[in-house]
This record gives C-alpha cells, sequence and structure tokens, in this order.
C-alpha cells in the first residue's frame, strides 16, 4: 500500500464522489444563472444596465463564465488525475494476471478449485493433446501443470477504465469547444463567415472559412422525386463537389447541407421604364410555404409555382382565399423547376394593393409602378459544425465495444492440475458462463483419458 497522501488522496474514491458532486453543481449554476455566451452580448450588457449590483457581484464569483472559469478548470483537472490515478493502481493487478502462469503446489490446491476430477493414469502429454488443440497455452514444472485459454482477457477491464476516461475527455473537450450555426448562400454567393444563429465555443472563437458555390444541380425522378444534389464548391482547397450526407470538411470544420430553396430577382421599374429597385430573395418557399420581402417601400407576400400554366390564373379569387388556398390547390405536384412563377400580393403600410400571377419577366403594375421577376437561382441553408472531442468518444465507444467482445467471447479459461499416487487430479474455471465450462471440462476430461485422442 502507497504510503504518500497525496497519492492515496487521488486514488481515493471519497476523492471522486466529492469531484462528482461538485462538477454537477457548477453545471446546475450554469443553468440557473445567465451565462454570457448563451445570452449574446446585446442581452447581457442589457442585463448588467438593468441589474449593476447582481451582474458586478456575479461576475465577481465568475459565475456568469462559470463553465470556463478557473476552479471549475481546476475541478476538471483534479477529476482526470482521480481517474488516472484509480486506473493505474488497477494496472499491475491486471498485468500479474495476464503474466500469471504459476503451476499448483500441491493436491490441495487443485481440490480447491472448480469442477475437480480425478483421473486414473494419464501423462502430461495426453493433457498437453488435449488443451492445446483448444487453444490453451500450457505451463508445466515437474508434475503440476496450469492451463490458460484466452490468457490476456483481464485487460477488457483495463479497456473498459480507458474507454470511461475517453468518453469523458471526449466529452469534456465536446462540450468546450463545440460550435453552432446557420450559413444561408446563394448560386454565385462566397460565404466569408456571416453565420446566423451562432453557438460560440466557449473556449476559442469562431473558425473562419470561406466558400463559394459556383452551381446548384438538384436531380428529381420524374421531376417529382428528389433523388440527388450536387453542389460545386471553390474552396481554398480547390473545387469540391458536395451533396446530401456529403458534407464539405476544413479540418474539424463541417458544413452540412440541411435545406435548399429558392432566391428569385425581382426588379421594380417606374412608368418610364427606369430600374428603381433590384435585388434576389432567399425565400423558403420551395416547400409551399409562404414568402416574404419588401422593396422601395412596399411590402409583398409570395407563393412560388414550379410549373406554371395559364390556366392557374385566378384574379378574381377573394385575396385571402387566394393567399391562404388557392396556391395550394392550383400547384401542380412539379418538384423540378420548369415554369416558374409567383403569385404575389403588394401591400403598403398593412394595406392591401394588389394581386398578380407573374410568370419569368411579366409585368405586375401597382401604384404607378411595375414588379418584374427575371431570374431564379437556388441558395442552401448549411448547418456548420465544428467539434474536436467527437473524435475521442467514437474511440472510446470503440474501445467498449472490444471489451465487451474480449470479456464475453474470448473469456478467459484456467485449468490446472498434478500427477500424484499415479492418479491427475484436474480442476477448472471460467470468468463467465460456468455451464459452457462444464461441458467443455467435461469433453477435455474425456480426451485425457483417452490419451489425448
Amino acid at each position: 500500500m502507497n504510503r504518500n497522501p497525496v497519492i492515496r488522496l487521488f486514488r481515493s474514491l471519497k476523492l471522486t464522489i466529492a469531484l462528482i458532486i461538485c462538477l454537477a453543481v457548477v453545471f446546475l449554476l450554469g443553468v440557473m444563472v445567465p451565462q454570457k455566451d448563451l445570452l449574446g452580448k446585446d442581452l447581457y450588457l442589457r442585463w448588467q444596465a438593468e441589474k449593476p449590483g447582481l451582474v458586478s457581484f456575479l461576475e465577481f464569483l465568475g459565475l456568469t463564465d462559470i463553465y470556463i472559469a478557473p476552479i471549475t478548470l481546476a475541478l476538471w483537472v483534479v477529476f482526470f488525475l482521480n481517474l488516472i490515478m484509480v486506473m493505474s493502481k488497477r494496472i499491475p493487478s491486471i498485468w500479474r494476471r495476464c503474466a500469471g502462469r504459476e503451476v499448483p503446489a500441491g493436491v490441495d490446491a487443485v481440490k480447491a478449485g472448480m469442477n475437480y476430477e480425478t483421473i486414473e493414469g494419464g501423462s502430461l502429454g495426453d493433457v498437453e493433446a488435449a488443451l492445446k488443440g483448444r487453444g490453451y497455452k500450457i505451463f508445466s514444472e515437474g508434475g503440476a501443470f496450469r492451463a490458460i485459454r484466452n490468457r490476456l482477457s483481464p485487460l477488457a477491464t483495463l479497456f473498459f477504465h480507458l474507454s470511461f476516461l475517453l468518453l469523458l475527455v471526449g466529452g469534456v473537450t465536446s462540450f468546450y469547444t463545440k460550435f453552432r450555426a446557420e450559413a444561408h448562400v446563394a448560386e454565385g454567393e462566397t460565404f466569408i463567415g456571416e453565420y446566423d444563429r451562432v453557438a460560440r465555443p466557449k473556449i476559442g472563437g469562431i473558425p473562419r472559412a470561406s466558400v463559394r458555390i459556383e452551381s446548384i444541380e438538384p436531380s428529381y425522378y420524374k421531376g417529382v422525386v428528389p433523388v440527388d444534389l450536387k453542389v460545386v464548391l471553390g474552396t481554398e482547397e480547390g473545387r469540391k463537389v458536395i451533396g446530401i450526407n456529403r458534407p464539405y470538411k476544413k479540418g474539424w470544420l463541417s458544413f452540412v447541407i440541411k435545406d435548399l430553396d429558392v432566391a428569385p430577382r425581382f426588379v421594380i421599374k417606374d412608368e418610364e421604364g427606369n430600374e428603381v429597385d433590384a435585388s434576389y430573395f432567399k425565400l423558403k418557399v420551395l416547400k409551399g410555404g409562404e414568402g416574404a420581402f419588401s422593396m422601395s417601400g412596399y411590402d409583398f407576400r409570395t407563393f412560388f409555382y414550379t410549373d406554371y400554366r395559364e390556366g392557374f390564373k385566378r384574379e378574381d379569387v377573394d385575396v385571402i382565399q387566394e393567399l391562404s388556398k388557392a396556391p395550394m390547390t392550383l400547384r401542380s405536384q412539379q418538384k423540378e423547376i420548369v415554369n416558374p412563377a409567383f403569385y404575389v400580393a403588394v401591400f403598403k403600410d398593412g394595406k392591401l394593393l394588389t394581386t398578380k400571377t407573374i410568370a419569368m419577366n411579366e409585368p405586375m403594375e401597382f401604384d404607378g409602378m411595375r414588379l418584374y421577376f427575371t431570374d431564379i437561382i437556388y441558395w442552401l441553408r448549411f448547418l456548420a459544425v465544428k467539434e474536436h472531442g467527437l473524435g475521442i468518444v467514437y474511440t472510446g465507444f470503440a474501445l467498449i465495444v472490444i471489451a465487451l467482445i474480449i470479456r464475453f467471447v474470448f473469456y478467459r479459461r484456467d485449468i490446472m492440475g498434478i500427477f500424484d499416487g499415479g492418479k491427475l487430479h484436474i480442476s477448472g474455471r471460467s470468468e463467465h458462463f460456468p455451464s459452457l465450462f462444464e461441458d467443455e471440462f467435461s469433453a477435455i476430461t474425456d480426451r485425457i483419458k483417452g490419451g489425448g485422442n
């Protein structure tokens, strides 16, 4: 037993329990006390202005950044040291068991084992012939022997300890470095870090990336069922082709395609035909939803037709019915864009001015202006993800699987015996499945009785 009080403390189960309780309190406080990284700069400054005394006190205690506070990081360091020390304490005993090859010192030692049996006559050669064929490694000395199958099986215990440590390290690393954000990028656009809905990492900054979408090409079966999506990117590493379930990766940062929709170009002209305003608008209308945008002081609500036909025009229908029902009933099952058109309702100061369905380059007149739909491109919603700890977590899970296979498939069997007075005294045990081992032990002893054949 180690007499060093520091080492004994770090190997203590009481310390492990105390650290788990302290870390649980930290995470509870992180839920109860507003955190800087979760609130965002604007909300945090507003809270600070409303309650300066409270916020100053919480900042002094480090509770508004509790996950990266020195006391929290110190708790994690001590916790992992505790786990490593506990695991290191087990390693020597596990290794001694793997390396052990002691033969029984006498008949009493064999009799104390499980599945004990005596065999008249027999020889060490018969024993070796019966055991080697079943994968046992035999160690003998004088008239005694010990046979072990799957001698390294106790290493599964070490793998379990190591997997638990890796899962914790990976989980903590992932928690502190996890970055999540969205990026909305259309064909021809270059993304240089304009993220939306950003969840910042608790340690480290927002990852840098530059991506240009050169083309977006969805494929449909008979124009209805989507079957593929080919996206060509211009990146710092060169041209890349990605698609659904084929993300773009830059180191630990991944861009995963989450949504596809259309960005039509609308142009407003005056009575003389001069362009007043023009822009592409990223709308969410491809799946039947209503789109909205604003230009030159006017508000527009739209529905999209992928395959528009003249027979769909219904300008005489009540506008509320048209907006809520008609576009869906008039929509074809076509998903592939063939003859695009937009049903448009124009509003000024909340008042409806007019409605019309316009195909490409058709005019829509309102309030002395004309609206044109002149072009349409696709845009993508990316989920940008960065987590450093996932590889460690996956390795931990892999070790668990390996440990389970070793433990329950390649489990250890021990057989020992000694020749005394013309008899072979033999016994054996297994770590798991004793009933199965009884059958195996009986087959081995029967073969020894048959002279090893």
